[in-house]
């Protein structure tokens, strides 16, 4: 599995499931808008939860610049940083530029999985309550909080069966994962304070 992360392999994965996480999500945002799906399923504003792509999802862009220019910049950074760790292998203790490379890798499957895992939960749940009749009175209205909230909890569980795994299998392609979850949850963190009106946030217990 070492070429993986490997440069031209890392550069795969990251335009492989780059491609994936957005495609999907377009494809998610456009289902939602069939039929009557619009009054039944409520997310409180866009789909995305990520500012820097909500007007194309919106808009249902199967390709945007913002898109194009983040997938270039982790073709060209990502294996990059892996070339680097290569380079400069002798200069490090024996076999960390591998794991750093292996860390790097495990960071970007792990958060693309924890992302397009709901894409697909979405795509199903959309589908069914377009087509199945028995789905027809079912409706979701969530305030833009509670799904801040829900997306959270779901990365938790991804982070916590990472670190299960580093600890199992001690292999740094978990604590990548980990940490890069753990991130993605602070990065969730920020979107609400700026999407979600301070009014609108429980205030302390008294």
């Amino acid at each position: 599995m070492d070429w993986l992360w490997s440069p031209v392999g890392i550069g795969v994965l990251w335009l492989v499931l780059h491609c994936a996480d957005y495609l999907l999500t377009i494809a998610t945002a456009r289902l939602r808008v069939r039929g009557d799906l619009p009054e039944r399923v409520r997310f409180g504003g866009s789909l995305e939860l990520n500012p820097l792509f909500v007007r194309a999802v919106e808009k249902g862009q199967w390709v945007s610049r913002r898109f194009l220019l983040t997938l270039a910049l982790g073709a060209f950074l990502f294996p990059m940083a892996v070339a680097y760790f290569q380079w400069v292998a002798e200069e490090l203790p024996e076999g960390l530029a591998d794991k750093l490379s292996e860390t790097m890798c495990g960071a970007l499957v792990m958060t693309r999985f924890a992302v397009i895992s709901v894409h697909l939960q979405n795509l199903v749940l959309f589908r069914r309550m377009l087509h199945v009749p028995e789905a027809a009175g079912v409706s979701l209205s969530y305030d833009r909080g509670t799904v801040m909230t829900v997306t959270r909890a779901r990365k938790f569980e991804v982070a916590a069966f990472c670190a299960i795994a580093a600890l199992v299998s001690g292999r740094t392609f978990f604590l990548g994962g980990l940490a890069a979850t753990l991130a993605l949850v602070a990065a969730l963190y920020r979107w609400e304070r700026r999407q979600v009106p301070s009014s609108t946030k429980p205030g302390p217990s008294t």
